[in-house]
């Protein structure tokens, strides 16, 4: 598009708008469904053809019924239409590994991408560099439309309920706006909308758009935080909720002593004698980290691309109009100056946060650690090898994760690869996982779910009860 004078960020010239459909929301051990991506230009016209694939699940995978409701994507249409996930993980890092793209959806910081890195992960792809490599970025709509109702709210129509809340949901959005969406819950036609919201957006305001965009950068962030230390100032997130218009006035307590690129903060909008209470009569082993966040202290991840806004960027009317209370923020801000002590104090409870409990699930270790350059070496090897080529080859890698994650992405994907060893090995996994006792739960628990729903959707829960019998059958007789 252009670049802002003074400034280091260009508006990428190839954006890539993207969406997941899902087996369920556990962003760790869920599987996807669907993927749709569509590459527009700076003018938002399309210029690439659509990227659709499907994904069936793994032999030890049951989906979320409630997500077959949702999205009516049964496993079986997968299986006759979709891929094996460690090809769909393959062609979506393809599409992610292009060089200076900015890679977009809604919602997709705390959903869509999350899903990504597990899914790179789970198959030996790095979770992290598609991201921001090669001059990459992510940007997500669902915060830039919660910064136009904040500063310009006369950009778009705003739907809210019974009680006055503005609702951010996609379909909401499109349907107030008139902006066509076809399908919800359809990665394809979820994608289009997003296009067409961000494309409103930009029209309307080309200016606040590219602003955005450039305050939504790591670089500028941090400069940021340096600059507005010691001051008030606004931060946009869903921690603050919709009746808040997703704003809150903040100031930093200081950097996260565990996470690099993290700062602690309070919010300065809510009453604060319940942490000064804390502070003064409460012994500090009884006090928890989540004690502390009921009390208004919160967490700035830079790599979540947070909006923050300076204290002047708001006017008292605008303060007024999205029920900000100004004077308590203005009183509440000098209180902790005059207390700095205090400061220290919440920090010490992040220093010695309870360490995460030990987990043995590898698909559960993401975040455990990076992984290793020399590693990383051989993982290109690993996918420029066909499968067959995986055969009697053991690569000796460093992270102690990795020989499980091979052994699951040849037992989940390719079978036929394992040798004998590997066979006993799965097949104990799988019966062990997926016993009598889990089975008979599991359907009951879809038979009470069709129950409740209407006779439509009974259709979907059988064929899940029919999928579901048939991988009982395939454990029982996996060789």
């Amino acid at each position: 598009m252009c670049k802002k004078k003074g400034s280091n960020y260009i508006f990428k010239k190839t954006l890539v708008f993207y969406d997941y459909e899902t087996f369920g929301t556990n962003v760790s051990l869920d599987k996807i469904s669907q993927f749709c991506s569509i590459e527009v230009d700076s003018t938002f016209k399309y210029f690439s053809k659509k990227n659709i694939f499907f994904c069936h699940p793994p032999l030890d995978y049951l989906p979320d019924p409630k997500s077959i409701l949702i999205t009516k994507i049964l496993p079986q249409y997968t299986q006759k239409y979709g891929v094996n996930e460690y090809f769909f993980a393959k062609k979506i890092y393809k599409i992610f590994s292009q060089k200076n793209i900015c890679i977009i959806g809604y919602n997709n910081i705390n959903f869509d991408n999350l899903f990504t890195r597990n899914l790179f992960y789970r198959n030996l792809f790095d979770p992290y560099e598609w991201s921001w490599k090669n001059g990459n970025f992510t940007w997500d709509i669902l915060n830039i439309l919660r910064a136009f109702y904040v500063f310009h709210p006369n950009t778009m129509l705003w739907p809210s309920d019974t009680k006055g809340i503005v609702s951010f949901k996609l379909f909401d959005i499109t349907k107030i706006n008139k902006i066509t969406h076809v399908q919800t819950h359809d990665a394809c036609s979820d994608v289009l909308a997003t296009i067409l919201v961000a494309k409103r957006l930009y029209k309307k305001n080309k200016k606040f758009f590219l602003f955005l965009y450039e305050i939504s950068h790591k670089k500028y962030i941090l400069s940021f935080i340096l600059r507005n230390y010691n001051k008030p100032f606004f931060y946009l997130s869903s921690y603050f909720g919709s009746k808040n218009s997703n704003l809150g006035c903040v100031m930093i307590i200081g950097s996260h002593p565990n996470y690099k690129n993290s700062f602690i903060i309070i919010d300065l909008s809510i009453c604060l004698k319940k942490i000064f209470y804390f502070y003064s009569h409460v012994k500090s082993h009884k006090i928890t980290i989540k004690n502390l966040f009921d009390c208004g202290i919160k967490v700035i991840y830079l790599n979540k691309s947070p909006l923050l806004f300076s204290y002047n960027s708001l006017s008292l009317y605008d303060c007024n109009r999205i029920k900000i209370n100004y004077i308590r923020c203005q009183k509440n801000f000098f209180l902790l100056q005059k207390n700095a002590s205090i400061k220290n104090w919440i920090i010490s409870f992040f220093s010695c946060e309870t360490p995460k409990r030990m987990v043995h699930d590898v698909d559960l270790m993401l975040y455990n650690n990076f992984f290793f350059s020399e590693d990383k070496l051989l993982f290109l090897l690993l996918h420029k090898k066909f499968p067959l080529k995986w055969i009697n080859w053991y690569p000796k890698f460093i992270d102690n994760r990795i020989e499980e994650i091979f052994f699951r992405i040849k037992a989940r994907n390719f079978i036929d690869l394992l040798n004998n060893r590997e066979k006993n090995h799965w097949k104990k996994y799988c019966q062990h996982k997926f016993n009598s006792v889990f089975i008979n739960q599991y359907i009951n628990n879809i038979k009470n779910l069709q129950l409740q729903v209407k006779e439509k959707n009974l259709f979907l829960l059988k064929q899940l009860i029919v999928y579901t019998k048939k991988i009982k059958h395939d454990i029982k007789n996996i060789f």
